[in-house]
């Protein structure tokens, strides 16, 4: 400990913590602070299109995260309403709430899809993302993290760190984003908010710097009254915080300076104080410096240096500041956003994404901006409004009147309204944003511009999908694109649309989207109902990059897969509501694998409009590694030109060839031999590639040529049929332990990896089993009845294994019909 050490170091002894009578003039003045949020009826709305941040280092953007009924929604809805953004209290129960809009989500009282805002807290301006809980919808909080800067998580005092909480934090860690943790719903019973932060260092793998604790000390599993819900302490500027009573909604807060005179609201402050510097002491040198300047006094340290060693530690990743409270009672919320506004970074204190050309590969990524490197952090990364532009879709929702809303970051530049833009991951596809929004959950106002650092959405883009590049038509990546192509017309005189559409320029890293592992059949009722339903899976596929539709030739059926039950139950109720349509029996997504060596050859030559296609080449496929579910290809670096020297002339037809081939082998890859499912676990060998010249050789030719190829030397693999393997977590009452047991051990025909007392809920018991997916079908209805409505699961899929060949027999007649 600090004070320990210091006290062995020095010759005279430092002051007590609790009796020490410093000096109080210079805050005589401060001894008492009030903050009421009030606003009038006809105020416009915090940092709307006449109320811009004028710097990036007044703007957050934030996401909120959480396990599933954490109390996300309820804090976003207290935020907005301290900020004056709305008149009232929203309510998740009534339906009432702001972010939550949608019907689906209002009747459920969950978060279906994550919701943008902007609001403005102490000058800033805020844009916060409120991210969906459940499973099924990560792809969602994935999206979101990719553009954020920093975010919020939820914690529930009651039940600690929980299984999503983990996934979404894992999330966050992938992108290098700093965090706060709101230890939330500190009124219910059970409620214990060390164990809470013990969890959070011990599950999540960060130091906690706790900033505020509650003045009336409980024991572990201690309820909170309201009335002693009032009174706070704040551990970084030794205030005691105080909700007025009089005040239902909680807007006005006070505070007030702590004195020793203060009694045990001082001595509580004063082990939160010295706690948090202890902890900072071990993460940063120079709050150590400031310990020592003040003879090893905790409290004498000065706010400011508290202040800055905290958002230090939390911008480092060292570290994250904790906020207790309880946001259904209007508590603990405004020190949250406070919070948010002093540890969480700007744009310009996050590093730059990583960016990639149309002709690199992915492990030859770069910086944006690579003249702004320095040795200054700030500096670096600074994002001016004199660069080209350099913007991220990543999110696109479809509306019934203006179409496409197009959900954008800038990372450089400014992006204006009635500018065009360049599409760089559709191959240069060019479109005009014709409208700019700023976001309001469900309405928004017109702006004339989005800067660098900020969110918006564009209007006006047909073409634009989640994870595309937008660039300035003069952006300097651009400038070789714009040669090659030309090149590319001087010499071959023709190019099909999807070729052109190959990715030019720079390039920021996608998302990831995890494969769907649940699928159901679609039928259109009657003939009328197609083309609406195709219209509404296409508007559906576009908006939600974790759906995908398929059509299976042998059945003739439409095949919708998706992340899970609940994610197939959403699309169905939102495709019934404008389509008369019939859904089919759920089922889960299989994988096929080799299980031997097959090899084949093919060329291609066909006439495609009267002028000749020819390609030639062979595939070879063996089993791969059974660990890995993907698929690794080879291809040799030189081709087989048949008396032909243009492969010497025109060196850049080698790139166009084998993206080609590649996208051949992939596409012919998703679609296996045994029943149509993707290919894993397989690695391609391409060889022998002939190269026949200009005309005759397009890339159209080696596309098909290579997928031909695959599907020949699938048909001699044996391909075996993989079942997804979910990991599953049951928290159950003890003395219905023996009900679940029995139920995953028999008809489930799954395999219990450990048993033990629950850290979430006392007197429960947590089980960890591995189950096949598609015995888990319809599993919540069936715990609910095992444990009589008091059970709770969460599973994701970690594995592919294979089926027994009964089992794969049952499933070749469930799926073929004989």
């Amino acid at each position: 400990m600090l004070g320990q050490w210091l006290a062995a170091t020095r010759r005279h002894s430092t002051a007590s913590l609790y009796s020490h009578k410093h000096s109080l003039v210079s805050q005589s003045l401060h001894r008492q602070r009030q903050f009421t949020n009030t606003w009038q009826l006809s105020s416009k709305r915090a940092f709307t299109s006449s109320h811009y941040a004028q710097t990036a280092e007044r703007v957050r953007n934030i996401g909120i995260i959480a396990h599933i009924d954490a109390g996300k929604t309820t804090t976003t809805e207290r935020m907005l309403h301290y900020a004056g953004f709305t008149r009232k209290l929203g309510d998740v129960d009534s339906g009432s709430t702001v972010m939550d809009y949608l019907p689906a989500e209002r009747s459920r009282g969950i978060t279906i899809q994550s919701a943008a805002i902007t609001f403005g807290w102490r000058d800033a301006q805020v844009h916060l993302i409120d991210t969906p809980g459940h499973v099924d919808f990560t792809v969602e909080v994935e999206r979101a993290m990719r553009v954020l800067d920093g975010a919020v998580a939820i914690i529930d005092a009651v039940a600690g760190v929980q299984a999503q909480t983990l996934t979404v934090w894992r999330q966050t860690s992938a992108y290098g984003i700093p965090c706060i943790v709101f230890v939330n719903k500190m009124d219910r019973e059970g409620a214990d908010w060390q164990r809470a932060v013990k969890d959070v260092e011990q599950r999540l793998g960060t130091r906690a710097l706790v900033l505020v604790e509650p003045e009336i000390e409980k024991l572990a599993q201690g309820k909170y009254e309201p009335s002693e819900l009032r009174y706070w302490v704040d551990a970084v500027t030794m205030e005691r915080i105080e909700y007025d009573a009089s005040d239902k909604t909680g807007a006005t807060v006070r505070r007030q300076l702590l004195t020793p005179e203060d009694g045990r609201a001082y001595e509580v402050a004063g082990r939160a104080r010295e706690k948090l510097v202890e902890t900072l002491a071990e993460l940063d040198a120079e709050i150590v410096d400031e310990f020592l300047a003040v003879d090893g006094d905790h409290v004498r340290v000065s706010t400011r240096a508290v202040r800055a060693a905290v958002r230090r530690a939390t911008l480092s990743n060292m570290a994250c500041p904790v906020v207790l409270g309880a946001a259904f009672r209007n508590v603990g919320v405004q020190p949250l956003l406070d919070a948010v506004i002093d540890y969480l970074p700007s744009p310009t204190e996050r590093p730059q994404p990583k960016a990639i050309s149309g002709s690199q590969k992915l492990n030859e990524s770069r910086e944006i901006s690579d003249s702004r490197k320095t040795k200054s952090p700030a500096s670096r990364n600074a994002l001016t409004n004199d660069d080209k532009l350099v913007a991220f879709a990543f999110k696109v929702t479809v509306d019934a009147q203006r179409g496409p809303m197009v959900f954008v970051r800038v990372y450089s530049g400014s992006l204006d309204a009635r500018m065009t833009l360049v599409n760089g991951t559709r191959g240069g596809i060019r479109e005009r944003a014709s409208k700019l929004l700023q976001m309001y959950a469900d309405s928004s106002e017109e702006i004339r511009t989005i800067r660098a650092g900020h969110i918006g959405v564009v209007l006006g883009l047909k073409h634009t999908r989640t994870g595309d590049t937008l660039l300035h038509p003069d952006h300097t990546s651009l400038e070789d694109a714009t040669v090659v192509a030309g090149r590319e017309r001087s010499a071959m005189h023709m190019l099909t649309e999807e070729d052109v559409r190959e990715p030019v320029g720079l390039q920021l890293h996608g998302i990831n989207v995890p494969p769907p592992v649940f699928m159901c059949a679609v039928e259109a009722d009657s003939p009328k109902d197609e083309n609406p339903l195709a219209q509404a899976l296409a508007s559906l596929l576009l908006e939600d990059p974790s759906l995908s539709v398929s059509f299976d030739a042998e059945t003739g059926q439409t095949v919708l897969r998706g992340m899970g039950e609940l994610h197939l139950e959403i699309v169905r109720d939102r495709l019934r509501a404008s389509v008369n349509v019939t859904f089919g029996t759920m089922r889960v997504s299989f994988r096929e694998a080799p299980s031997c060596t097959g090899s084949a050859r093919f060329d291609y030559d066909k006439d495609i409009a009267g002028r000749p296609s020819r390609a030639g080449l062979r595939v070879e496929i063996e089993p791969h590694d059974r660990n890995a579910n993907n698929v690794f290809v080879e291809m040799p670096d030189e081709l087989v030109a048949v008396n032909n020297p243009a492969m010497v002339a025109f060196p850049w037809l080698h790139t166009s060839i084998r993206r080609s081939i590649w996208d051949g082998v992939h596409n012919a890859l998703l679609r296996g031999t045994l029943l149509g499912f993707a290919v894993v676990r397989a690695k391609v060998r391409v060889s022998d590639i002939v190269y026949y010249g200009h005309y005759p050789s397009t890339p159209a030719a080696y596309r098909a040529c290579a997928a031909q190829a695959v599907f020949q030397a699938l048909a001699q693999c044996s391909p075996q049929l993989l079942e997804p393997l979910a990991r599953a977590v049951i928290q159950c009452p003890a003395n219905h332990v023996g009900a679940v047991l029995s139920d995953i051990n028999g008809s489930r025909m799954g395999r219990v990896l450990s048993l033990d007392d629950s850290d979430d809920v006392r007197g429960s018991k947590s089980i960890v089993a591995q189950v096949p997916l598609s015995a888990m079908i319809g599993y919540s209805s069936a715990l609910r009845s095992l444990t009589a409505g008091s059970g709770t699961f969460s599973m994701h899929v970690e594995d592919y294994g294979p089926t027994t060949k009964q089992q794969r027999d049952q499933i070749l007649k469930d799926s073929l019909g004989y």
